[in-house]
């Protein structure tokens, strides 16, 4: 059941006032999910309010306004814990760091929240510009005329830094693999959530069949990098072979080698992902807004000149970090989080009941009216300092917050920034066509169609 907003006049209070949706509408808006939840959710907010009650696939409610987020991922946190709907990429990534919860989850992000901190991740910025560069060198070694798929290009360059940062490993002939691999589990286990149970991973169907092929390829490759790890070819400086050797300091435990192999999975998508498809959306945007790349160039020139990025020039890159949050405003990599209560909640009139699906729509908070002036468009002055601390926290929240935001994200945000300072100082992409591409959400947000672009040098 749709509701709409009303203010609590006694106690100045958001208040949401439920309303229901007819069985026609249900089913309309089950279907339009299905096609795309993300756009979905847009069509939705606008006509019903922030807060939407599904019965199907399964019940629970949708969370599209700030102060909703903040009780599940902040107040509340605690009372919902990752939702069964999770359990469907446990093919692919086992119980690592993505998917795990309780006790497990708190343990792992002991050990490997140390390797991500902000003052740690500049050790990893000499991988990223060996990586930058030899995409550049592909893309000078590139006719001007011809047109080359931007996405692919991003997703092998993360796959590279993340291989190379993690684990040593260039992942180069693996890279495409990867990346195919992960996008066939990735959309099966979107079928899986939205069937609503109909859809089961041990069926014997063509999507599950192939989904089960492309994850057993994957944990042949990563068990080939923790195996090298073992044997202590890989140097003991990098992220995989401090995993091997960590200890909880609370138990002194260290890790099994599934639960290694599963959070080397976790780390590939989580590092890769986020990063790949922000870039790949910023080159999108950057051919519709020429001006905006004329500042990051300038941007770049001043900063870099003519020689590599420095650990020092990283924050000053500061439109280049505009930027980059701006792209995941609009194109937030992961655009539904969804959650599953424990014990029946009330909150700002909202209604949970225990074991309701909630799910936080980011893509949706990210373009409220209420938060954004103009939310449709790609505005990168949002996010200059003097004005960012006016945001309210999570009407914004590509790497989720509260305790369980992304224990990456200043490793993505050094990456990210890096890459796109190197590679707009270098050349500059047009789209071979120019009509709007579009969305095409399944766990993470991706385009409909491949970004084909020529990259021309300066």
């Amino acid at each position: 059941m749709p509701s709409t907003r009303a203010p609590e006049e006694r106690e100045g209070a958001l208040r949401f006032t439920p309303r229901g949706f007819t069985n026609v509408q249900e089913l309309y808006y089950f279907a339009r999910a299905l096609q795309n939840y993300a756009d979905s959710s847009i069509e939705l907010r606008r006509r019903f309010g922030d807060v939407i009650r599904r019965r199907r696939p399964r019940a629970g409610l949708w969370l599209m306004h700030p102060a909703l987020l903040k009780r599940v991922f902040r107040t509340n946190v605690r009372n919902y814990p990752k939702a069964e709907t999770y359990g469907f990429l446990a093919p692919i990534l086992g119980n690592g760091l993505f998917l795990s919860d309780g006790e497990l989850w708190t343990r792992q992000r002991r050990l490997l929240a140390p390797e991500f901190r902000q003052a740690e991740v500049n050790r990893f910025l000499p991988v990223i510009l060996d990586r930058v560069e030899r995409l550049l060198g592909e893309w000078a070694s590139t006719a001007p005329t011809t047109p080359r798929d931007i996405t692919d290009d991003m997703m092998r360059l993360t796959l590279w830094i993340v291989g190379g940062a993690m684990f040593k490993s260039d992942l180069d002939e693996e890279a495409e693999m990867i990346g195919h691999d992960l996008e066939v589990c990735l959309r099966q286990s979107t079928w899986h959530i939205f069937s609503g149970g109909l859809l089961q991973p041990w069926m014997p169907t063509p999507g599950n069949f192939e989904a089960r092929r492309a994850a057993a390829r994957l944990e042949r490759v990563v068990r080939g990098v923790v195996a090298r790890g073992r044997a202590g070819e890989l140097g003991g400086d990098d992220v995989l072979s401090r995993l091997l050797v960590a200890r909880d300091p609370e138990t002194g435990e260290g890790m099994a080698d599934q639960q290694i192999v599963d959070e080397v999975k976790s780390l590939i998508l989580a590092g890769h992902e986020t990063t790949s498809l922000t870039l790949s959306w910023i080159f999108y945007l950057l051919a519709r807004h020429p001006a905006v790349e004329q500042k990051l160039f300038e941007e770049s020139s001043r900063v870099l000149g003519d020689g590599p990025p420095r650990a020092e020039h990283v924050p000053a890159l500061a439109y280049t970090r505009m930027v980059f949050l701006e792209a995941m405003r609009l194109y937030p990599p992961v655009p539904g989080v969804p959650r599953r209560a424990l014990e029946d909640d009330r909150f700002h009139g909202v209604d949970v009941r225990a074991g309701d699906t909630v799910v936080a729509m980011i893509y949706a908070v990210h373009r409220h009216p209420d938060f954004w002036e103009r939310p449709d468009e790609f505005r990168p002055e949002r996010f200059a300092p003097e004005r960012v601390d006016a945001i309210e926290p999570y009407a914004y929240a590509p790497f989720l917050r509260g305790r369980r935001a992304c224990v990456g994200e200043h490793f993505a945000m050094l990456e990210g920034v890096t890459a796109l300072a190197m590679l707009t100082r270098r050349f500059h992409l047009e789209r071979v066509e120019h009509a709007p591409i579009g969305t095409r959400a399944i766990s993470t947000l991706r385009f409909a169609r491949p970004l084909r672009m020529r990259v021309r040098p300066r």
